[in-house]
């Protein structure tokens, strides 16, 4: 049996030599598999797991919309806003899936980035945090922690042994190939036991080449999973955009090739607004005539769209044109969709407390239990056989980033005086590559400039 296993392994890895050097993963809600015991939300710190292909969660609309609470913004200011904006607008800026080249070259393989003042003080960067957080809820998974994971962990009786079972979840975004590349750097694995902060295995990932810029996907930076990882993204580092692989896995999230049973959104009916030229005939926007469960192919691009407002949600309206897949014949139909609150909100607050250390989460976010799997919708003829997906991201999606400011982690019997901390987070702050020094927040005068944007009207 285990040499099966390492038959297996070793094939799966000339395979995915043979492709670009390219890899991303995607993410959904845990398959009973994903336990613990194999390294899946270890300590409750993950938000969901890798899933296969044909298993991929993302939003079936074009526009999701975003906001900020009265905290946030209290506590962040106008310049906390702008930063997570130009998270965003990183996100807006790419193309169609439609319009990306066959091997994504126009994308680089690296964008991270160091500022050594921001380093010296433990900063963390809002605007890359965010972005890191952002490419886990448009379905990405962390690209480097899946490249190798655990299927199943085995102790047989006679003779006493524990065999492994390695998968690889990590596909190549030209051939689909399962591949051990990500942005162009090899990754093998080992195997870890471990029994804190619970007892659980883990198939942990280490770069072939000790050279090279490894671990360097925008998808893995709000994961701190695999102990390999954790060191790369703390204090001092930013990003100045997605990665190849990052955009890789947007790209098949989203190309209209990939066709799956979807149903809209709760909440969504029928538009009274003028129907498309290209509009079924009878789909006016009469909630008679909608459809909501159909083949739906994916949107092509996402435009994120900020909503304003300061206390109380207002409301809106989302119009927009559905398209969806009958007998073989593309259309479309106007629908609309009320929403109580932004699809996206970002907060501020008291964070939980890591149950390991003591410290203060950084940041916490919502998981995947909400979203909607479509498993039977696609396989509706039983076979026993188990699907985890594909299915539909559901608002409503929350970030929120902690307001305890800079802490320094003392421990007895060591460490324990100001000047030598165990562990120490300088707090968020706004940096880049300029000469700049590192704006921290809070920051009085960028709450002042919210105050007078909100006095002026602007909110």
């Amino acid at each position: 049996m285990l040499r099966f296993v390492q038959r297996t392994v070793l094939t799966l890895a000339v395979a995915g030599v043979a492709g670009c050097a390219s890899a991303f993963s995607l993410l959904g809600p845990y398959a009973p598999w994903e336990t613990v015991a194999l390294s899946y939300n270890v300590g409750g710190i993950d938000m969901g797991a890798p899933m296969n292909l044909g298993e991929e969660y993302r939003w079936n609309e074009k526009v999701v919309t975003y906001g900020f609470t009265k905290a946030f913004q209290d506590y962040f200011g106008v310049r906390g806003m702008a930063e997570v904006n130009k998270a965003v607008a990183i996100l807006n800026a790419l193309p169609p899936a439609s319009q990306m080249s066959p091997n994504l070259a126009e994308f680089p393989q690296d964008t991270r980035r160091s500022n050594y003042q921001a380093q010296n003080l433990g900063l963390w960067d809002l605007k890359s945090w965010t972005l890191g957080l952002l490419t886990e809820q448009v379905g990405l998974a962390d690209s480097e922690r899946y490249v190798w994971t655990l299927f199943n962990r085995l102790v047989t009786a006679t003779p006493v042994v524990t065999n492994y079972v390695v998968i690889m979840r990590n596909f190549d975004p030209v051939t689909l190939d399962p591949s051990p590349y990500v942005n162009g750097v090899l990754y093998s694995y080992g195997i870890v036991e471990a029994s804190a902060p619970a007892s659980y295995a883990d198939a942990s990932e280490f770069s072939v080449d000790p050279l090279a810029l490894a671990f360097n996907s925008v998808s893995a930076i709000a994961d701190s999973g695999n102990p390999s990882i954790s060191a790369y993204f703390e204090a001092g580092l930013y990003f100045t955009g997605l990665t190849r692989d990052d955009v890789g896995g947007l790209r098949y999230l989203l190309k209209r090739q990939n066709v799956n049973v979807e149903s809209l959104l709760t909440g969504t009916s029928g538009s009274s607004s003028s129907s498309s030229p290209w509009s079924m005939p009878g789909f006016g926007g009469a909630a008679s005539n909608l459809v909501t469960t159909a083949l739906r192919p994916g949107v092509d691009k996402i435009l994120f769209k900020q909503v304003n407002f300061y206390g109380a949600f207002p409301g809106y309206t989302n119009t927009m044109t559905d398209t969806f897949l009958t007998n073989g014949v593309l259309r479309s139909q106007k629908v609309q969709r009320v929403e109580a609150a932004p699809d996206i909100v970002f907060d501020a607050g008291v964070t939980p407390f890591d149950g390991v250390s003591g410290e203060p989460f950084p940041w916490t976010r919502s998981g995947t239990a909400l979203w909607a799997n479509n498993s039977a919708a696609n396989n509706p003829i039983a076979t026993g056989a188990e699907h985890d997906g594909p299915g539909v991201i559901q608002p409503l999606v929350s970030i929120v980033f902690s307001t305890a400011g800079p802490w320094r982690l003392n421990e007895f019997p060591r460490f324990l005086d100001q000047a030598s901390p165990y562990d120490y987070f300088g707090g968020w702050a706004a940096f880049d590559g300029t000469t700049n020094a590192p704006f921290i927040f809070p920051n009085g005068k960028s709450i002042e400039a919210l105050e007078q944007q909100i006095l002026s009207g602007g909110l």
